[in-house]
Protein backbone atom coordinates (compact mmCIF):
# COMPACT_ATOMS: atom_id res chain seq x y z
CA UNK A 1 0.00 0.00 0.00
CA UNK A 2 2.43 2.85 0.92
CA UNK A 3 4.69 1.48 -2.08
CA UNK A 4 1.62 2.17 -4.21
CA UNK A 5 1.18 5.22 -2.49
CA UNK A 6 4.75 6.50 -3.19
CA UNK A 7 4.73 5.60 -6.85
CA UNK A 8 1.43 7.60 -7.44
CA UNK A 9 3.50 10.48 -5.74
CA UNK A 10 6.18 10.16 -7.90
CA UNK A 11 3.96 10.60 -10.62
CA UNK A 12 2.39 13.86 -9.74
CA UNK A 13 5.93 14.99 -9.07
CA UNK A 14 6.87 16.55 -12.32
CA UNK A 15 3.12 17.83 -13.07
CA UNK A 16 3.38 19.73 -9.96
CA UNK A 17 6.86 20.83 -10.86
CA UNK A 18 5.18 22.17 -14.32
CA UNK A 19 2.15 23.91 -12.14
CA UNK A 20 4.50 25.65 -9.71
CA UNK A 21 7.03 26.71 -12.14
CA UNK A 22 4.37 28.46 -14.51
CA UNK A 23 2.80 29.70 -10.98
CA UNK A 24 6.31 31.25 -9.97
CA UNK A 25 6.69 32.49 -14.06
CA UNK A 26 3.49 34.88 -14.10
CA UNK A 27 4.70 38.30 -14.18
CA UNK A 28 2.43 40.99 -12.83
CA UNK A 29 2.37 42.83 -16.46
CA UNK A 30 0.32 39.38 -17.41
CA UNK A 31 -2.44 40.33 -15.12
CA UNK A 32 -4.32 42.96 -13.63
CA UNK A 33 -2.45 46.74 -14.10
CA UNK A 34 1.22 47.30 -15.27
CA UNK A 35 3.26 50.42 -14.99
CA UNK A 36 3.72 51.77 -18.66
CA UNK A 37 6.75 54.54 -19.19
CA UNK A 38 6.20 56.20 -22.69
CA UNK A 39 9.12 57.86 -24.17
CA UNK A 40 8.71 61.12 -26.65
CA UNK A 41 11.07 61.91 -29.71
CA UNK A 42 10.88 64.60 -32.44
CA UNK A 43 13.67 65.07 -34.57
CA UNK A 44 17.48 63.35 -34.75
CA UNK A 45 20.23 65.01 -35.93
CA UNK A 46 24.11 65.49 -35.79
CA UNK A 47 24.44 68.88 -36.15
CA UNK A 48 25.40 70.36 -31.86
CA UNK A 49 24.25 73.74 -33.14
CA UNK A 50 20.46 72.04 -34.43
CA UNK A 51 20.73 70.05 -30.50
CA UNK A 52 17.78 71.27 -28.16
CA UNK A 53 14.59 70.79 -26.54
CA UNK A 54 13.07 68.98 -29.11
CA UNK A 55 16.18 67.60 -30.84
CA UNK A 56 18.92 64.60 -29.87
CA UNK A 57 21.76 62.99 -31.52
CA UNK A 58 21.35 59.19 -33.38
CA UNK A 59 23.62 58.54 -30.25
CA UNK A 60 21.61 59.49 -27.63
CA UNK A 61 18.76 57.92 -29.03
CA UNK A 62 20.75 54.64 -29.03
CA UNK A 63 22.12 55.07 -25.66
CA UNK A 64 18.43 55.43 -24.65
CA UNK A 65 17.68 52.09 -25.86
CA UNK A 66 20.46 50.38 -24.72
CA UNK A 67 19.96 52.17 -21.26
CA UNK A 68 16.24 50.63 -21.34
CA UNK A 69 17.61 47.14 -22.07
CA UNK A 70 20.05 47.11 -19.48
CA UNK A 71 17.43 48.06 -17.27
CA UNK A 72 15.20 44.87 -18.37
CA UNK A 73 12.52 46.87 -20.23
CA UNK A 74 11.21 45.85 -23.46
CA UNK A 75 9.91 48.12 -26.38
CA UNK A 76 6.24 47.12 -27.05
CA UNK A 77 3.56 48.34 -29.75
CA UNK A 78 0.56 50.04 -29.53
CA UNK A 79 -1.11 47.29 -30.50
CA UNK A 80 0.69 45.25 -27.66
CA UNK A 81 -0.85 47.73 -25.21
CA UNK A 82 -4.60 46.84 -27.37
CA UNK A 83 -4.50 43.36 -26.69
CA UNK A 84 -3.63 43.76 -22.97
CA UNK A 85 -6.06 46.08 -22.35
CA UNK A 86 -8.68 43.94 -23.68
CA UNK A 87 -7.28 40.60 -22.43
CA UNK A 88 -6.00 39.11 -25.49
CA UNK A 89 -2.36 38.88 -24.38
CA UNK A 90 0.49 40.08 -22.15
CA UNK A 91 2.81 42.67 -21.46
CA UNK A 92 6.64 41.83 -21.18
CA UNK A 93 7.64 42.66 -17.07
CA UNK A 94 8.97 45.89 -18.00
CA UNK A 95 7.52 47.46 -20.93
CA UNK A 96 8.04 51.04 -22.92
CA UNK A 97 6.56 52.83 -25.48
CA UNK A 98 8.92 54.23 -27.49
CA UNK A 99 7.40 57.40 -29.47
CA UNK A 100 8.55 59.94 -32.66
CA UNK A 101 6.33 62.84 -33.40
CA UNK A 102 5.80 64.63 -36.43
CA UNK A 103 7.70 62.04 -38.98
CA UNK A 104 10.61 63.77 -39.97
CA UNK A 105 13.28 62.64 -42.32
CA UNK A 106 15.85 61.72 -39.68
CA UNK A 107 13.54 59.02 -37.94
CA UNK A 108 14.21 57.13 -41.15
CA UNK A 109 18.20 58.42 -41.60
CA UNK A 110 18.98 57.65 -37.85
CA UNK A 111 16.24 56.06 -35.59
CA UNK A 112 14.63 53.39 -38.09
CA UNK A 113 18.28 51.63 -38.60
CA UNK A 114 18.95 51.78 -35.11
CA UNK A 115 15.89 49.83 -34.57
CA UNK A 116 16.84 47.18 -36.84
CA UNK A 117 20.22 46.99 -35.42
CA UNK A 118 18.70 46.40 -32.10
CA UNK A 119 15.58 45.02 -32.94
CA UNK A 120 14.05 47.20 -31.50
CA UNK A 121 10.07 48.90 -31.64
CA UNK A 122 8.92 52.32 -31.97
CA UNK A 123 5.67 54.35 -33.06
CA UNK A 124 6.13 57.09 -35.36
CA UNK A 125 3.14 59.59 -35.72
CA UNK A 126 3.08 61.37 -39.08
CA UNK A 127 1.52 64.78 -40.49
CA UNK A 128 -0.31 64.11 -43.81
CA UNK A 129 0.44 67.47 -45.41
CA UNK A 130 4.13 67.09 -44.96
CA UNK A 131 4.71 63.48 -46.32
CA UNK A 132 2.53 64.66 -49.28
CA UNK A 133 5.17 67.80 -49.33
CA UNK A 134 8.32 65.70 -49.62
CA UNK A 135 7.05 62.56 -51.34
CA UNK A 136 6.21 65.09 -54.66
CA UNK A 137 9.76 66.33 -53.90
CA UNK A 138 13.04 65.34 -54.13
CA UNK A 139 14.65 67.30 -51.49
CA UNK A 140 15.05 65.28 -48.66
CA UNK A 141 17.79 66.80 -46.49
CA UNK A 142 17.86 65.15 -43.31
CA UNK A 143 18.01 68.23 -41.54
CA UNK A 144 14.34 69.39 -42.35
CA UNK A 145 12.46 66.70 -44.40
CA UNK A 146 9.60 64.47 -43.78
CA UNK A 147 9.19 60.85 -44.28
CA UNK A 148 7.60 60.33 -47.66
CA UNK A 149 4.77 57.46 -48.49
CA UNK A 150 7.37 54.73 -50.05
CA UNK A 151 9.45 55.25 -46.43
CA UNK A 152 6.18 54.65 -44.30
CA UNK A 153 5.32 51.39 -46.46
CA UNK A 154 8.88 50.07 -45.94
CA UNK A 155 8.64 50.50 -42.20
CA UNK A 156 5.71 49.47 -41.50
CA UNK A 157 6.46 46.43 -43.27
CA UNK A 158 9.44 45.61 -41.06
CA UNK A 159 7.50 45.17 -37.73
CA UNK A 160 9.49 47.43 -35.96
CA UNK A 161 7.48 50.83 -36.79
CA UNK A 162 3.88 51.49 -35.80
CA UNK A 163 2.40 54.47 -37.69
CA UNK A 164 0.34 56.81 -35.61
CA UNK A 165 -1.96 59.46 -37.38
CA UNK A 166 -1.05 63.01 -36.15
CA UNK A 167 -3.34 64.63 -38.49
CA UNK A 168 -3.41 65.75 -42.33
CA UNK A 169 -2.81 69.63 -41.78
CA UNK A 170 -3.89 70.56 -38.35
CA UNK A 171 0.10 70.89 -37.11
CA UNK A 172 -0.13 74.45 -36.34
CA UNK A 173 0.01 76.98 -33.80
CA UNK A 174 -2.67 79.04 -35.09
CA UNK A 175 -5.65 80.56 -32.75
CA UNK A 176 -6.89 76.97 -33.11
CA UNK A 177 -3.68 75.75 -31.25
CA UNK A 178 -3.11 72.31 -32.66
CA UNK A 179 -6.39 70.48 -33.36
CA UNK A 180 -8.64 72.45 -30.73
CA UNK A 181 -12.12 73.64 -31.13
CA UNK A 182 -11.11 77.80 -31.82
CA UNK A 183 -13.21 79.75 -29.73
CA UNK A 184 -16.28 80.88 -30.90
CA UNK A 185 -16.44 78.02 -33.42
CA UNK A 186 -19.49 75.39 -33.48
CA UNK A 187 -19.24 72.36 -32.24
CA UNK A 188 -21.06 70.90 -34.84
CA UNK A 189 -18.36 72.62 -37.42
CA UNK A 190 -15.94 71.59 -35.30
CA UNK A 191 -16.38 68.15 -35.23
CA UNK A 192 -16.95 67.82 -39.56
CA UNK A 193 -13.36 69.99 -39.65
CA UNK A 194 -11.72 67.35 -37.45
CA UNK A 195 -13.18 64.51 -38.59
CA UNK A 196 -12.82 65.17 -42.55
CA UNK A 197 -8.81 66.18 -41.61
CA UNK A 198 -8.09 62.54 -39.54
CA UNK A 199 -9.98 60.78 -42.24
CA UNK A 200 -8.36 62.12 -44.74
CA UNK A 201 -4.88 60.91 -43.27
CA UNK A 202 -6.63 57.85 -42.02
CA UNK A 203 -7.40 56.66 -45.37
CA UNK A 204 -4.28 57.40 -46.86
CA UNK A 205 -2.19 55.51 -44.42
CA UNK A 206 -4.62 52.44 -44.69
CA UNK A 207 -3.99 52.45 -48.06
CA UNK A 208 -0.23 52.51 -47.97
CA UNK A 209 0.20 50.06 -44.88
CA UNK A 210 -2.65 47.91 -45.27
CA UNK A 211 -4.04 48.79 -41.81
CA UNK A 212 -5.48 51.89 -40.10
CA UNK A 213 -3.99 53.09 -37.92
CA UNK A 214 -5.15 52.31 -33.84
CA UNK A 215 -3.65 55.58 -32.58
CA UNK A 216 -4.35 59.66 -32.48
CA UNK A 217 -1.75 61.88 -31.70
CA UNK A 218 -2.76 65.05 -30.39
CA UNK A 219 -0.33 68.28 -31.90
CA UNK A 220 1.46 69.88 -28.98
CA UNK A 221 -0.26 67.48 -26.57
CA UNK A 222 -3.44 70.21 -27.20
CA UNK A 223 -6.32 68.22 -26.11
CA UNK A 224 -9.78 69.35 -25.53
CA UNK A 225 -12.92 67.27 -24.69
CA UNK A 226 -15.12 68.08 -28.00
CA UNK A 227 -11.75 66.75 -30.19
CA UNK A 228 -11.27 63.55 -27.41
CA UNK A 229 -15.25 62.62 -28.90
CA UNK A 230 -14.32 63.26 -31.84
CA UNK A 231 -11.20 60.74 -32.28
CA UNK A 232 -12.47 57.95 -30.26
CA UNK A 233 -15.73 57.84 -32.36
CA UNK A 234 -13.51 57.37 -35.14
CA UNK A 235 -12.25 54.22 -33.69
CA UNK A 236 -8.83 55.59 -32.11
CA UNK A 237 -7.93 53.06 -29.55
CA UNK A 238 -5.15 54.84 -27.99
CA UNK A 239 -4.11 58.88 -27.97
CA UNK A 240 -1.16 60.73 -26.77
CA UNK A 241 -0.35 63.47 -24.90
CA UNK A 242 2.14 65.23 -23.84
CA UNK A 243 1.88 65.75 -20.13
CA UNK A 244 4.88 63.99 -18.28
CA UNK A 245 3.86 60.64 -15.91
CA UNK A 246 4.14 57.32 -15.79
CA UNK A 247 0.83 55.60 -17.06
CA UNK A 248 -0.77 53.01 -15.53
CA UNK A 249 -2.86 50.54 -17.67
CA UNK A 250 -5.39 47.87 -16.37
CA UNK A 251 -7.05 45.26 -18.08
CA UNK A 252 -10.55 45.34 -18.90
CA UNK A 253 -10.19 49.96 -19.13
CA UNK A 254 -10.34 51.34 -22.49
CA UNK A 255 -9.82 54.84 -20.95
CA UNK A 256 -6.48 53.95 -19.63
CA UNK A 257 -4.87 54.28 -22.89
CA UNK A 258 -6.28 57.71 -23.42
CA UNK A 259 -4.23 60.81 -23.52
CA UNK A 260 -0.98 58.68 -22.48
CA UNK A 261 1.23 60.72 -20.25
CA UNK A 262 4.91 61.17 -22.11
CA UNK A 263 8.32 62.27 -21.62
CA UNK A 264 9.90 64.84 -23.72
CA UNK A 265 13.78 63.51 -24.63
CA UNK A 266 15.18 66.61 -24.66
CA UNK A 267 19.10 67.13 -25.33
CA UNK A 268 21.28 67.85 -22.35
CA UNK A 269 21.33 65.13 -19.93
CA UNK A 270 22.79 61.08 -19.85
CA UNK A 271 20.32 58.37 -20.79
CA UNK A 272 20.93 57.44 -16.77
CA UNK A 273 19.95 61.17 -16.25
CA UNK A 274 17.35 60.94 -18.20
CA UNK A 275 15.74 57.73 -17.92
CA UNK A 276 16.74 57.14 -13.84
CA UNK A 277 13.87 59.20 -12.43
CA UNK A 278 11.37 58.09 -15.18
CA UNK A 279 11.96 54.39 -14.24
CA UNK A 280 11.69 55.06 -10.66
CA UNK A 281 15.93 53.96 -10.04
Amino acid sequence: MILRVRKRWLILLPLLAVILAATVALKPAETGAVRLPVLMYHHLSEKQSALGPYVVTPAQFRSDLLTLRERGYETVTAAQLIDFVDGRGALPEKPVLITFDDGYESFYAYAYPILQELNEKALLSVIGVYTDQYSNSDDHNVNYAHVTWDEITEMAQSGLVEIGNHTYDLHTLTDRKGCRIKPGESEAAYRAMLTADVQSLQDRLTAVTGKAPDVFTFPYGNVCSQGCEVVEKMGFRVTLGCEEKVNTLTQGDPSCLKKLYRYNRAHGKSSRDFLSPILGE
